[in-house]
Order: structure tokens, then sequence, then C-alpha cells
């Protein structure tokens, strides 16, 4: 929970109150890998923070799984629709590894709003961070192959470098195929070799 609160006093430090709030409403979970935080059809109740592994968003279209979106430590998680709607999901949300996440419910997190208008400053900065990110993955998406794998190398050279995630997943996260995903993983480290 250490990171979480430095991730917010990066931000604007906290007030004691504040913090003790958050403090009394962060529960903590362990997840396997392959575990299930959020099935499709679910109401999201909780937003997350990864305080170690990695978790994925998962959509279906015509039987065909597709990972939209790719979180890891220090991040936080969440099916936005339907956490600020509080409707059903479009989408699953699956630990990749192993995880250690903290979640506070969307009544808690409103209340941290409402009792704490300081609060507003940490959330609107979070998203802002989170939507321009989405942004930069919808662009990606438009990117011919090559492109693609650039950025996940700008952004996550760790899941390719570390293994820490399947060339399937990461194939279905760039919108390519498995093995057009080798190709390129190829093309970049023959263009990207050490001199």
């Amino acid at each position: 929970m250490d990171q979480l609160f430095l991730k917010f006093d990066s931000i604007k430090k906290l007030s004691p109150a504040l913090r003790a709030y958050l403090q009394s409403c962060l529960k903590r979970k362990e997840v396997k890998k392959g575990e299930i935080i959020l099935r499709e059809g679910q109401v999201a109740k909780y937003i997350y923070f990864i305080e170690k592994g990695i978790v994925r968003s998962i959509r279906y279209k015509n039987d065909v799984e597709k990972t939209v979106w790719i979180m890891r430590k220090n991040d936080l998680c969440v099916s936005v629709r339907s956490f600020f709607s509080q409707k059903p999901a479009i989408e699953t949300v699956e630990a990749v590894q192993d995880c250690v996440l903290f979640y506070i419910s969307f009544d808690e997190l409103e209340k941290a709003y409402d009792d704490y208008p300081e609060f507003d400053r940490h959330g609107r900065k979070l998203l802002t961070y989170y939507y321009q990110l989405s942004e930069e993955r919808n662009d990606m998406r438009d990117q011919p192959a090559y492109d693609k794998f650039v950025f996940l190398m700008t952004y996550y050279p760790d899941l390719v470098s570390d293994r820490k995630v399947s060339n399937k997943l990461l194939a279905s996260y760039l919108s390519i195929s498995k093995e057009h995903f080798s190709v390129q993983k190829g093309l970049y480290a023959k263009r990207n070799k050490k001199k």
C-alpha cells in the first residue's frame, strides 16, 4: 500500500485525515495467475491498485479473445465504463501473473471525493494520465505492425524482455497475429542491435 500513497503524495501530499480515511477503506487481495478479477456482465464495484503483478482486460468479438489493455505494478486498473456508471462490464479483467492488489469500492471512493475535496486533484491527475494512455493505445492500433511493436517496446519493454507476458497475449494486445508478432520482434531486434 505504501506505493499507492507515494503515487498520491507525488501529485499532492495527502492530508492526515484523508490518508487515514483511505487506509481504513483500502483492502488487500491476492489473486493467482489466470484468476478472473471481473467477469464481463458483472458490475465493477472496485478500483484496484496493483502492488505486484500484471493484469489485463479482455474483450471478445466473434468468439475471438482480444487483450484491450495491460496494467502492471504501480498502476491502477478498473473497468472504466462499468465502475463509473455502475453498469455491467463489457470486458473481463484477468490476472496475467500472481498479483497483490489493493482496492476501494465505488461508494468509498465517492465518499472520499465528497468529504475530502482536496482528493479531486488526485482523481483529476490520475484520470488525465490514464485517459492519455488510453488515447495512445488507440492511436497505436491504427499503426503498421512494426510501429505497434515500437510502441510496445517504448511503453512496456519489460513485458517483452523479461518474458513476463506470452507473445500470444502481446500479439493480441497489438492486434496482430502471433506469427506477425515474432516477425516484428525479430525486425526490431535487428534494427536496434547494439553496435
